[in-house]
């Protein structure tokens, strides 16, 4: 059946009468019309041309239910008769069909229809122009309806769906293609539109009196705001700067650094000024006067944008938003800007000169930090000592120097005595405990399933997930095709009979796949979604044809093929448009590419397999899906007609795998650099030695090796205790932990050793005039005494702050966690432990002259004399003060004997104590460095509230994957978004007419019912399928769609009189409740046919019932067609946002919602943890450091890390999901490691220090450790990863960890020592109340 006569089919005076011609053509005259009583035609069979005027009928009887509504006058006068009217009815009932959804558009159409037949003044309107002059019938027909009665008619249909096609407006945009297309033709004669003022007139009824939502636009309420719904969105509130739009939120910050830095310099000015000091200033006048000029610059520059109002804007369009909400000139603006920089400048100029004159203007004063020594601790000691050696001061200045010990520093310098006492012994426990741990990594398992993953199992996403899978199955799997012609300009649309050849060609030997699993032949029947038990759904264009080729060749034969296809679009639920399995094909779901809603246009096909689900059969249809994907392989490789994208539902797990085992390579090369650096690092080659050999001896390639193992150790005991409690790893473990554990213990490694040789040196005795060696026992206790607390801060603090990111319920997130914190505390013991014992083995060896990696062979070449320094005299004769370890654990006071250190430094130490410390530490060096991280902080926090939220899949798949394309095409192509369903839960009252209008769409149904308010939601798709809608309209259709016998069981011979109508309707036209109940099966297993096309087979999984009570139901929609991340989230946002409000038990559920449910909480999720891991950081340091105030810059350093990091991940397009927040968290751990041993260190610096002296003393210590053992280590293994194939490599690896390896070290190095020579202080520590009065030793001997 052809678009043309299912159209004559609304035009019901045309098909069924014959109509007799009642004046001449001639006879009509011209416009205008609707002023003449009289008729036009008469009669059924009438088919000649009557003479004369003929008048209209008088009192005829109407048939009951056809125009007594709409004009009742029409009883009393009409060009109508009885029998017309009868006709008439018949063809109301079938245009019921069409309409019905929408009262309003079914009633200004009979409206229209009984005009056309029986209005009185017929003849006025309708006006025969062409008439065959041999049987006198009419050819065609003038209908002159008046515009208003035009598009009033129009509006009320033009959202009606009629037949699954599209609404009338999508396809009809004006009321002249409305009234062409629907009612122009019919057998008997062609009708032409003519719209004239005085044309046929009625009051049309408007739709949004009685139409549902989805087929009536103004019918549905406001829909929810973004506001209401938070709808995320990326942009911030803009305001303008020369026609640019910035952020307003980069104003504010812009404008808080300006008032920072004007601050901060107008305060060390004044400060200086008045009470300073100066001698240039000592004049009362000149401070008056310089008070002034700084406060006037510093006032005028704050007040000016407040005190300047309204100006008169010259540009409208260039305007500049302030805060104020003033609404500036941009000359203006400018011009403010201007003065502000100026301003700025000068304060900075005067403060900078002011500290000049402070600090060479009081007595000669040289500047803190610029001494030229080596050493701050040297130049400490020198200047507290006579220059005669005597025993007696030296021993005074010796004690002045010493510390009280913490109860942590006794109980490592102990510790690291037993070590180093039996370090064999140690190394051996080590070894049984990583074995007796790790001996669980046999139970590792890779969880690679991305629901398991990212979504918690008690979020909502899963439960949904759970309840909807419980009650109608799992989803489908997708096998899905997107096909594009490679020659566009030769096909600009697809729907072209080659094309369409092809295509068949291709679903046929597709669906004749078959494969082979366990000894069992698969084939797609076995597997495939079969809606209507006829066959198996597959979604497609040729469904049009039933994938017929035959039928195909014939319709391009007699019609053509684009012309069947638009014929088919307005009657999609008729058989021959109807798929062979009986399911309507939607033009949305199986084409894309197309504009302003022109399917024909359409440039892409869209082929979509739907296999069912079940959990027993997943590995069956995994064997099958190989198939088809090698199948499909092949045919895009060598189709020269088409470009062809194609996935399976296995194919992004399939790609992640290979994309993990294509980095593989990129990860050991990664690991294998940052441990070769470590192993050639730890050994001592500045200066050169004097002979040659001693490069062997010296190196310590086998004791960093040995420090790598423990690492590796540390990694293998986490993974196996996890492993044991059943915690799954996943791929970010594999790849994340390794690289953070290496960085963490790196330090440590590099710490230890060179705190070991700085204490493991020569002493010379200038009594007995002897050189004398610590014992390496000795050594190590003294050095695990001083580091050891820094480094279990670190450890420890790093544990916790993992640890409590596993409060966090996202799966990947929590396993992270766990393994990071065991792996880092792990690691922590073993290296007090077997790397300390195998450091103190080293050392022997080194004493003896042994080479390294063969400590079997010795150098017969004297002592290690070229491994000390040749220091000067003066250095010789230095006191220095050093612990008999015996007398510290035997004795309540320990012994002393004096000595001299020349042990050799690294060339990095030397720039450390020489260039950087002072540099750093000089007054205005200082001020740059605050008002800089400053700067850097706000630009921070600008950009991390522009952080964009996601993870695109392409991002995470390789770049050559097959998905990329598919990806690519589905984000440009598809014209509609994923399903989606509404869930009604519980045990709902379907059959109570109150509980229906909260559910359907039709007239008469609440205009808030759930899926009303679902379709004029943004989105959602309008045109939600309501298999309850459609029971209803199959209810209402009494004898054409359900008969049944006296005894209520189903008629299915219409033609036996004994058969009556299954429903009996109450007085809203709904079915009564036992009807409702008992034929509701039947209407769940019957085929849509040509006298009932609202059947409901397709809707068989729809409804959920137990013991003839549906225990839950569903109904489908789809989304608007989601092409970016935030499309995608803000889907699901919607869905959830509408469900919730809704005051029935309803739940939405899609495939997608599991895979983005994450994002609607990632904001608080990403703060939680940061905040977490920040306050688990301060706790443990206020633990180990005693200080709450060193704590807290510890943890402001840290944090810093976290925000730069954020506005980093903006500037770099780098979004925020679980792998970036994994990575943040684990910002937090290197930055720790950056920071926290520059804060132990200045806390204990020699008490008589300044901050200046303490901060200089810190980075001088431990600033070569950092860089050597975190900075250039991290460094290094980061470049090799952008060399990574993989993009998720490259940006979430690469580019994260190098932003967090720089901003470590900036804070770590540069920042923190500022703020500590700022604010750092010993004035709150804690440990003063436990500090012992008598006993105490010496742990700062230097």
């Amino acid at each position: 059946m052809n678009i043309n006569q299912i159209m004559s089919l609304f035009v019901c005076f045309c098909l069924f009468s014959s109509i007799y011609l009642i004046n001449t053509v001639h006879s009509q005259g011209p416009f205008p019309y609707n002023t003449t009583e009289g008729c036009s035609m008469n009669g059924l069979n009438a088919s000649y041309i009557e003479s004369g005027l003929y008048p209209p009928y008088h009192n005829q009887i109407l048939a009951p239910g056809t125009c007594q509504y709409s004009h009742p006058e029409y009883s009393e006068t009409s060009c109508c008769t009885n029998g017309q009217t009868l006709v008439l009815l018949s063809n109301m009932v079938m245009g019921s069909a069409v309409f019905a959804r929408c009262p309003a558009c079914l009633f200004n159409v009979w409206d229209l229809w009984c005009a056309s037949s029986c209005s009185p003044y017929q003849q006025s309107f309708m006006v025969p122009t062409s008439i065959d002059s041999k049987t006198g019938q009419i050819l065609s027909v003038d209908f002159v309806i008046h515009p208003d009665y035009a598009w009033g008619l129009y509006n009320s249909c033009s959202g009606v769906n009629s037949d699954g096609a599209p609404p009338f407006g999508t396809i009809f945009h004006t009321p002249q293609d409305f009234f062409s297309g629907i009612f122009a033709l019919n057998p008997a004669f062609s009708i032409n539109w003519v719209f004239n003022e005085t044309g046929y007139i009625s009051p049309t009824a408007p739709c949004a009196e009685s139409c549902s939502c989805d087929q009536c636009g103004d019918a549905c309420g406001p829909p929810p705001t973004v506001g209401e719904i938070g709808l995320f969105n990326n942009s911030l509130p803009q305001t303008y700067l020369f026609n640019h739009e910035i952020p307003f939120l980069s104003v504010w910050m812009i404008w808080t650094f300006i008032m920072f830095t004007l601050v901060l310099t107008y305060g060390t000015s004044m400060g200086l000024v008045l009470f300073g000091n100066v001698k240039f200033f000592d004049s009362t006048k000149v401070k008056v006067i310089a008070s002034l000029v700084l406060s006037i610059s510093f006032i005028s520059a704050i007040l000016i944008p407040f005190i300047s109002g309204k100006v008169p804007l010259h540009d409208s369009s260039c305007q500049w938003k302030m805060p104020s909400d003033q609404l500036w000139n941009c000359s203006l603006a400018l011009g403010v800007g201007i003065y502000e920089l100026i301003t700025f400048i000068f304060l900075f100029v005067i403060s900078i000169v002011i500290i000049v004159l402070y600090h060479i203007g009081s007595n000669n004063r040289p500047i803190p930090g610029s001494s030229s020594n080596a050493s701050v601790v040297y130049d400490a000691l020198i200047s507290s000592n006579s220059s005669n050696n005597d025993n007696s001061n030296s021993n005074n200045n010796e004690q002045q120097q010493q510390q009280p010990s913490t109860i942590i520093q006794r109980f490592f310098y102990w510790y690291g005595h037993k070590v180093a006492s039996k370090p064999l012994i140690v190394i051996l426990i080590c070894i049984i405990i990583t074995a007796g741990l790790g001996i669980g990594i046999i139970k590792l398992e890779i969880e690679q399933d991305p629901v398991k993953l990212w979504v918690a199992p008690d979020s909502r996403a899963a439960l949904d997930k759970t309840y909807f899978d419980n009650n109608f199955g799992p989803f489908y799997r997708v096998e899905q095709i997107i096909i594009t012609p490679k020659n566009q300009t030769k096909y600009p649309t697809v729907i072209e009979y080659d094309l369409l050849l092809e295509l068949f060609e291709i679903e046929l030997s597709l669906m004749s796949l078959e494969a082979e699993y366990e000894g069992e032949l698969i084939t797609l029947d076995s597997l495939c979604f079969k809606p209507t038990k006829r066959g198996c759904l597959i979604e497609s264009t040729s469904g049009l044809w039933q994938r017929n080729i035959s039928k195909l060749n014939y319709t391009q034969s007699e019609e053509g093929v684009l012309t069947y296809y638009e014929n088919c679009q307005s009657s999609l639920l008729q058989p021959d448009c109807m798929d062979s399995v009986g399911a309507p094909v939607q033009p949305r779901v199986v084409l894309g590419g197309w504009e302003n809603n022109n399917s024909s246009a359409a440039s892409a096909f869209v082929v979509t397999f739907l296999l069912n689900n079940p959990t027993d059969m997943v590995n069956t249809a995994m064997a099958w899906e190989q198939v088809w994907l090698d199948h499909i392989s092949a045919i895009a490789a060598t189709s020269e007609i088409f470009d062809i994208t194609y996935s399976a539902e296995r194919s992004v797990q399939d790609e992640l795998s290979r994309e993990g085992n294509a980095d593989i390579p990129t990860i050991l090369i990664s690991y294998f650099v940052m441990f070769f650096y470590v192993s050639l690092s730890l050994g001592s080659y500045y200066p050169f030695p004097t002979r040659f050999l001693s490069l062997f001896v010296r190196s310590r390639f086998a004791l960093g090796f040995c420090g790598i193992i423990i690492v590796a150790a540390s990694i293998v005991i986490s993974v196996g205790v996890c492993s044991m409690a059943n915690l799954k790893a996943t791929l970010i473990i594999s790849e994340v932990i390794p690289f953070l554990v290496l960085a963490i213990g790196v330090d440590n490694i590099f710490i230890i050793v060179n705190t070991f040789e700085s204490l493991h040196v020569v002493r010379y005795d200038p009594h007995t005039r002897a050189a004398i060696l610590p014992t390496s026992e000795d050594s190590l206790a003294r050095t695990l005494a001083k580091v050891g607390p820094s480094i279990a801060l670190a450890s420890l603090s790093e544990s916790l702050a993992f640890l409590l990111g596993s409060l966090t319920k996202m799966p990947a997130v929590q396993a992270f966690s766990y393994y990071a914190a065991l792996a880092i505390f792990v690691d922590f013991l073993l290296q007090v432990s077997a790397f300390s014992a195998l450091l103190v083995l080293d050392s022997k060896r080194a004493s003896s002259r042994r080479i390294d990696c063969l400590p079997c062979i010795a150098l017969e070449d004297g002592d290690n004399s070229d491994m000390e320094d040749d220091d000067d005299e003066e250095n010789e004769k230095l006191p220095f003060a050093r612990a008999d370890i015996n007398a510290n654990f035997k004795n309540s006071q320990p012994t002393y004997s004096t000595s001299s250190s020349p042990k050799k430094t690294t060339l990095l130490q030397v720039v450390f104590k020489k260039f950087y410390a002072p540099f750093l530490l000089h007054p205005i060096t200082k001020m740059l460095v605050i008002i800089f991280f400053v700067g850097l902080l706000l630009t921070g926090i600008n950009f991390a509230f522009q952080v964009s939220i996601g993870l695109d899949q392409r991002v995470a798949l390789p770049s050559n994957s097959y998905l990329q394309g598919y990806f690519n095409n589905m984000a440009n192509l598809l014209e509609v978004g994923p399903p989606f369903y509404i869930v009604i839960k519980g045990d709902y009252n379907y059959t109570d007419f109150e509980s229906q209008n909260k559910l359907c769409t039709m007239g008469g149904c609440d205009k808030d019912s759930i899926v009303n308010v679902f379709n004029n939601a943004p989105f959602i798709n309008k045109g939600i399928s309501s298999w309850l809608d459609d029971y209803i309209s199959f209810a209402q259709a009494q004898g054409s769609c359900c008969l049944k016998y006296p005894n209520g069981s189903i008629c299915y011979n219409g033609a036996d009189p004994s058969c009556a109508p299954c429903f009996s309707n109450n007085a809203q036209g709904r079915p009564d409740p036992q009807s409702f109940i008992q034929y509701l099966p039947f209407f769940l297993n019957v085929s849509n046919t040509a006298s009932c096309p609202l059947a409901g087979l397709a809707y068989t999984s729809d409804a959920h019932i137990v013991n003839g009570t549906i225990v839950a139901s569903r109904f489908d929609g789809y989304h608007t067609t989601l092409r970016t991340q935030d499309d995608y989230i803000n889907a699901v946002q919607t869905a959830y946002y509408l469900a919730d409000n809704s005051d029935l038990d309803v739940e939405v559920y899609s495939i997608i919602y599991v895979y983005f449910d994450q994002y609607l909480t990632i904001k608080s999720v990403a703060i939680m943890d940061i905040l977490l891991a920040l306050g688990g950081v301060f706790i443990v340091c206020l633990i180990l450091l005693l200080n709450p105030l060193v704590s807290f810059l510890v943890v402001i350093s840290v944090g810093m890390i976290c925000v730069d990091l954020l506005g980093i991940m903006a500037l770099w397009n780098i979004s925020l999901n679980a792998v970036s927040v994994v990575n943040v968290v684990m910002a937090i751990g290197i930055g720790i490691e950056f920071c926290v041993h520059i804060a132990s260190t200045f806390i204990n610096a020699p008490k008589h220090f300044s901050r200046d002296q303490k901060a200089k003393y810190a980075v001088t210590e431990m600033g070569s450790s950092i860089i050597s053992g975190i900075f250039i280590t991290k460094l290094l293994g980061v470049v090799v990863l952008g060399f990574s194939t993989s993009e998720i490599f490259t940006v979430y690896y690469f580019r994260m960890y190098l932003s967090i390896v720089f901003l470590g070290g900036l804070h770590g190095l540069v920042f923190l020592p500022v703020l500590l020579s700022l604010f750092g202080t010993d004035t709150l520590q804690l440990d003063r109340l436990c500090k012992s009065k008598k006993n105490s030793y010496s742990l700062n001997d230097e």
